[in-house]
């Protein structure tokens, strides 16, 4: 009896270490995305500043983004979560796998090379456009996000650029 107690101590700690690995490779994806949606920062303030609406539809149809910075970022994330990228694939216009392994192990327990074992996990996050370009008048330009008008005045004081009224970054299924 005291052996199958240990034996389901070892699964619960697999079943950690494995559940840390994989909010880490979730993250860690995020963070990947996040970096690809941001390098489009500089182009979209311009295009909103020039109120060239041929050039903020290509934006928001996901063209330019660029993968630099973005396994850096997920590095980043990995480490904060206690792991290691193995692999990190910025594939096409805003999408970006991370594959990575926990830097702690199992432990040591009742079931032989437990010491030595790490959880592996992967995820990927999808970067998408959730506005369409609607309209200019004067210093405004309107967009169709989610359904909703959304207008924009980069000339106001005030204006700070937030890319995520005009993309979602996301978990893929």
């Amino acid at each position: 009896m005291f052996f199958l107690a240990f034996a389901y101590f070892a699964v619960g700690q697999a079943s950690s270490v494995r559940n840390t690995a994989q909010t880490a490779a979730d993250a860690s994806a995020l963070a990947a995305a996040r970096e690809v949606r941001d390098s489009v920062r500089e182009s979209f303030l311009d295009a909103l500043e020039a109120g060239d609406l041929e050039r903020l539809a290509d934006l928001l149809a996901l063209e330019g983004m660029t993968a630099d910075g973005a396994c850096g970022a997920a590095a980043d994330y990995a480490a904060r979560n206690r792991a290691v990228v193995d692999e990190c694939d910025v594939g096409g216009p805003g999408s970006a796998t991370v594959a990575l392994h926990s830097s702690g192990t199992v432990g040591r327990s009742v079931v032989p090379g437990t010491e030595s074992m790490h959880a592996n996990a992967t995820a990927t996050a999808i970067v998408e456009s959730r506005c369409g370009v609607d309209e200019v008048s004067g210093d405004t330009i309107t967009f169709i996000c989610d359904g909703d008008r959304f207008t924009v005045d980069p000339t106001a004081d005030d204006f700070d650029l937030n890319l995520a009224e005009f993309y979602s970054v996301h978990l893929s299924e």
